[in-house]
């Protein structure tokens, strides 16, 4: 695969964000994925839990219907083609996870999806990434790969590292819109509807817009206040991170990432919340929705408890998902290899994120690590 240049990629990663409110443009931004990274097809798939309903179903690629048609009468056999549903629950959302690699190459032969529909068609290998995975959704995207094009690549893998927290992001913040597509004329009165907090931002976390839900919020200052006129919460830490995220979503969406994906906070009464960071100033859709307008915050509740120590390990040390995975299995005693083989990667990609935690946190032991996993049990 060819490199993406930066300007074709901001571009695609401002198509994703459009996707939050017009969700029918997803396949759309699948078949740019597809062409970019060089996959022969493209997946996105997020179901409720709560009413078991898709909540995004978009394909992209050859015989799209077909292919739709097909894939859902073979559910089970596409669980077990990624190493059942426990091995699933493993995988770190937004790291891509390679089939051939993740599952012995006998079990993925005699998979009966794998015989009957993907080998047909010339997609020998595909590559997986984790969106969602809490008790209100599931989701994932999956790329398929054609025999005429080789092996998948680092480039492709890298490519879609990138692009997965961006892909997260959009999904997550368009099911609070209850994926309905939303005209930018009608924005202000349709977040003036929803059942969470909004707040518009400018560049300098300084409030331009809230609904009643985060007026009410602010009012009470609780969980979000004002701060010297700008956005803010009771944790400082949270808050320096918060502030961080605006300015990243003002500047460069692209390199906004991890940051901003349900940042945790707390009300007074220890109930946990999540704040999403949407970028507002690029892409066709979003752009003048709000003037001054350059991040839309979106204050929700969480779908369970507050995992304090991924929140510290990526705020303070900016571990990546698969980092952080990685992290907590080694703290809990797993080897090398065996984390290799749980989470379907090599151990050489297992080494590599190691060395990233090591460099990251300053640690230079396991033992290190461990002392450090038990200090960030607590919020920081």
């Amino acid at each position: 695969m060819q490199r993406v240049s930066v300007e074709k990629f901001s571009d695609l990663i401002g198509a994703v964000y459009d996707c939050v409110i017009a969700p029918e443009r997803w396949a759309g931004v699948l078949e740019e994925v597809c062409t970019e990274f060089g996959f022969a097809t493209g997946a996105l798939s997020v179901a409720s839990l709560t009413n078991m309903k898709a909540v995004v179903n978009a394909v992209a690629g050859s015989d799209l219907t077909q292919m739709s048609q097909n894939a859902i009468g073979y559910g089970p056999d596409i669980i077990e083609l990624w190493g059942g549903a426990e091995r699933i629950q493993q995988y770190p959302l937004g790291e891509p996870i390679v089939q051939s690699q993740a599952v012995r190459q006998d079990i993925i032969s005699g998979n009966r999806y794998y015989r009957e529909w993907a080998m047909p068609k010339g997609l020998f290998d595909a590559v997986a990434v984790g969106l969602v995975r809490d008790g209100t959704m599931v989701g994932n995207a999956i790329f398929s790969q054609h025999e005429s094009a080789g092996a998948i690549d680092d480039a492709q893998l890298n490519g879609l590292r990138l692009l997965a927290p961006h892909i997260r992001r959009a999904v997550t913040i368009s099911n609070l819109f209850d994926m309905k597509t939303v005209e930018a004329a009608a924005f202000s009165e349709t977040v003036e509807t929803l059942t969470v907090g909004v707040v518009l931002v400018d560049e300098e976390s300084q409030i331009v817009h809230t609904n009643a839900v985060a007026t009410a919020m602010l009012a009470a200052g609780d969980p979000i206040l004002t701060r010297h006129g700008r956005i803010a919460v009771q944790s400082a830490t949270t808050t320096t991170s918060l502030q961080s995220a605006i300015v990243q979503a003002a500047k460069d969406e692209a390199a906004l990432g991890q940051k901003g994906i349900g940042i945790p906070i707390l009300r007074g009464s220890g109930d946990p919340l999540v704040i999403h960071v949407l970028p507002l100033r690029r892409g066709h859709m979003r752009a003048g929705l709000i003037q001054r307008a350059a991040a839309a915050l979106f204050v929700a509740s969480a779908s369970g408890p507050p995992q304090m120590s991924h929140v510290a390990l990526n705020q303070l040390y900016d571990l990546t998902p698969a980092e952080i995975r990685i992290f907590e299995l080694i703290c809990e005693g797993h080897t090398r290899d065996a984390i290799s083989g749980l989470l379907g990667v090599s151990v050489a990609t297992v080494k590599s994120h190691l060395l990233h935690v090591f460099e990251k946190t300053g640690c230079r032991r396991q033992v290190d690590l461990v002392r450090l996993a038990r200090s960030l049990i607590f919020p920081v």
